[in-house]
């Protein structure tokens, strides 16, 4: 018998597994590993499900809610897994479900998950589908212009111990990435910075930079909707702060119909990603 019911730390040793099988490019070896998955300033618990049969948990559906001033509430779709010995039986199918309705209670309307290609019509078979594509960007920190300007100010994010509500926010960035890469920093170990952007009193835009090896600085800028006319702004000065991070490149992943907001004077290099955005109207 299959029982959907919410996640606990005491589930993480059969999630070893789960993990061993579904994530093995990040080689989880130990339950500690699978634990510190499960914890950090992006995770919700409320938003962690597993899927269990015969008292033994077999898979996993992780999610969150963030706020855009478009639609409203978005509904992401972290990460799944069902152990390779138990898939095919319909358990991802039913813990998507599930997560579907917590985040309709969750006043969500519309929901995002990124998917590989290999796994799409799993996800098309629930009502899932392709909205647009994903560009991979970079470029060379020391070439991204300087923006000078007194009408917005820079606050650097110090001794962060939870998510800041302005990062649980998407508008121009991927839903889910601004979370993401702050936990990276503030969770994960990795050297980075985590900003909001002021004109006068008014938040127009967040961002964060972050070492990920090789020379390689990944950054992610968004903006409120008052913080259009910032945007380059921003872009430049969160774009820079991997020059402090000894980074020979700076990357981002963006929706390719905001390429154009990364333009100026800035040439990025770009290739399409090879995730697939994903997304369901509830």
């Amino acid at each position: 018998m299959l029982t959907i019911r919410q996640g606990g730390m005491r589930d993480c040793k059969d999630l070893l597994d789960v993990f061993m099988s579904t994530h093995w490019t990040k080689k989880y070896t130990t339950v500690e590993q699978v634990k510190s998955a499960h914890r950090g300033i992006a995770f919700q618990k409320w938003g962690w499900l597993v899927a269990e049969v015969k008292d033994r948990v077999v898979g996993e559906v992780l999610f969150r809610v963030e706020k855009n001033p478009v639609v409203g509430r978005i509904g992401i779709i972290t990460d799944i897994g069902v152990d390779v010995r138990y898939q095919k039986k319909g358990i991802g199918t039913k813990l998507v479900a599930a997560a579907e309705s917590a985040l309709k209670d969750k006043k969500a309307s519309r929901l995002v998950a990124t998917s590989p290609p290999d796994v799409y019509n799993f996800w098309m078979k629930m009502k899932w589908f392709a909205r647009g594509s994903l560009m991979d960007i970079e470029a060379s920190p020391s070439k991204i212009p300087i923006k000078n300007t007194t009408k917005v100010r820079t606050m650097c994010l110090e001794n962060v111990t939870k998510l800041p509500k302005s990062m649980l926010f998407s508008n121009v960035a991927y839903p889910g990435l601004l979370a993401e890469t702050a936990s990276a920093v503030v969770d994960g170990g990795r050297r980075g910075e985590l900003f909001e952007f002021y004109s006068e009193d008014a938040l127009v835009g967040v961002g964060v930079c972050a070492d990920y090896g090789d020379r390689t600085a990944m950054f992610v800028a968004d903006i409120t909707v008052s913080g259009a006319q910032y945007f380059d702004v921003i872009i430049s000065r969160i774009a820079r702060v991997a020059l402090q991070l000894k980074a020979r490149t700076v990357t981002s992943t963006i929706p390719s119909d905001k390429v154009q907001s990364y333009g100026g004077r800035t040439h990025w290099s770009s290739r399409l990603a090879r995730n697939i955005p994903i997304t369901k109207l509830i």
